[in-house]
This record gives structure tokens, sequence and C-alpha cells, in this order.
């Protein structure tokens, strides 16, 4: 990850911690660990990444609560306004620079995706560990993304399409996708929200049924192209930053997958005819 991507999100998890505390307790004092710690931390930043402009309105206002040495107590609309300019920063400077991967997907499809996400990993998009169990890419239907226990699909994926992450939409179109109200809830959602997105089609998949779907500037591909997968992968290792693989290595993984990929369509299709 960038990490100037990653300075920003360290600081703004310092906010949110403040502002656990301003919930339960209705204000945080400027001698806090949290808000000295956050002050300490955003200085910093700023004066790294030559943020310190009078002119420059999100610093101007992040200045205005800096008093990490006086006896002042911050309220939560003041903590709330800390917050929104991090936010403001964090998009001004970072608009190109991603930190997750959403695949708007069928859970039927799992298969298909599950080859998809491997080929993610291979161009060097990380795997979850033990010691860093968040993981950059949201799957439903695969375990590095599955949602928690107890918590509610609708809301997980709610929270994924309204977050201040940088988010990458994958929408992997299936004739099944099309047949899910969720599934075009999700493509709406994306598309309504502005935010960046890539349709990957099944090798069988007729393409017209995603006319009128949404915005058809963006170019979609068919997952058993490769050029454009070649292209995609160029396009993920600048958008997370990522050092390119040997090109054997990535060659290999490309055909694996596009063979994986018919053989799981010819299966179906051969099911179908049944």
């Amino acid at each position: 990850m960038n990490l100037k991507l990653k300075e920003i999100n360290e600081i703004i998890k310092w906010c949110d911690q403040m502002m656990d505390v301003v919930y339960k307790t209705g204000y945080i004092k400027s001698n806090h660990e949290y808000y000295r710690t956050y002050c300490k931390r955003i200085n910093s930043f700023c004066t790294a990444y030559d943020l310190e402009d009078s002119n420059y309105a999100p610093y101007v206002i992040l200045h205005m609560y800096w008093k990490p040495y006086s006896n002042t107590t911050l309220y939560p609309s003041e903590i709330a306004e800390i917050r929104h300019n991090l936010i403001l920063i964090k998009h001004d400077l970072l608009k190109d620079a991603y930190e997750k991967i959403f695949i708007s997907h069928r859970e039927r499809d799992a298969d298909q995706v599950a080859a998809f996400i491997e080929l993610l990993h291979v161009i060097g998009i990380p795997r979850t560990t033990v010691e860093d169990s968040e993981s950059i890419i949201f799957c439903t239907s695969h375990p590095e993304g599955y949602i928690k226990n107890g918590e509610r699909n609708l809301d997980k994926i709610r929270d994924m399409l309204n977050t201040d992450k940088h988010v990458f939409y994958i929408l992997w179109y299936t004739d099944r996708y099309f047949d899910s109200p969720a599934c075009l809830n999700e493509a709406g959602a994306i598309w309504a929200m502005k935010k960046k997105y890539q349709e990957i089609l099944m090798p069988n998949f007729d393409e017209k049924k995603i006319n009128g779907l949404l915005d058809k500037q963006p170019i979609w591909f068919k997952a058993d192209n490769k050029a454009r997968l070649n292209t995609f992968k160029e396009q993920i290792e600048t958008m997370f930053e990522l050092t390119p693989i040997a090109l054997n290595v990535w060659e290999k993984a490309r055909d694996t997958f596009i063979d994986q990929i018919s053989k799981i369509t010819g299966a179906k299709e051969e099911f179908r005819e049944q």
C-alpha cells in the first residue's frame, strides 16, 4: 500500500478512537493520550508532505485544533470536523491510490471468483495473515472476505459502498448475476456513487445483457482475453503500488486462470444441456 495512504489511515484511526471517547463521555481533553498522539502524527504528516499552507482549507481547519499543551476541551462536533478534513486531505492527495477491492458477484459463482482471487494474489495483492487479518479483498463467498459471525451481509455491503476508503469495484458478470436483484442493486449503487469499477464477463456471457445497466465509458472484458488481462494486471499494480512480477510467472498464472475459467464454463454448459 502507498506509504502516504497508510499514514493518513492510521491518523484517521486515532481520530476514530477519540470519537469513541467522546461518545462515552461527551468530550475529550486536549491532554488525553489519544488527542496528543493524533496531534503529533498529523503535525508530522503535514510537515513531511508539504501541507503547511495557510491557503489550504483542510490544513487551516486542522491546525485550529492542534492544542495538545493547553487545557482545552473538544466536543463531538469538533472531532467530527477533524475527521471530515482528514478525509478531504486523503481524497485530495491520494485519489489514485487504492486500498480495497470489492467483488460484486453471485455466491453461486464462487468457483469462478475464487480462481480470480488467486490471480489477484499472483499479481501481488497480499493474502491475509495471522498478524494482519484485515483482507484487502472483500468478497462474501471467499474465506478472505467472509463477513464475521453475527454481522449482517447487507449492512457490511452497504458499509463497503459508503466507505471513506478507496475501493476498486469488480463486477463479475454471469447470467446468474443478472437474475439477482441484490447484484443489480450493487451495480446501480456503484455507478450512482461514481465509484471506480471494472466489469469482467465470463467467456460464454452475452455482453448485450449489460446494455443500459451502467455507463458504457469503462471498458469491460471477458475473463479469457489475454491482452485485457495483461492490461488489468498493470492497472492493479499501479493502483496498489505493487512490484511487477516476472513475465513468465505472470503468463503461467494468467493461462492457468483462463484454463480454470474455461473448464468451469464448459462444465456448466454441459450441465445445462443434460
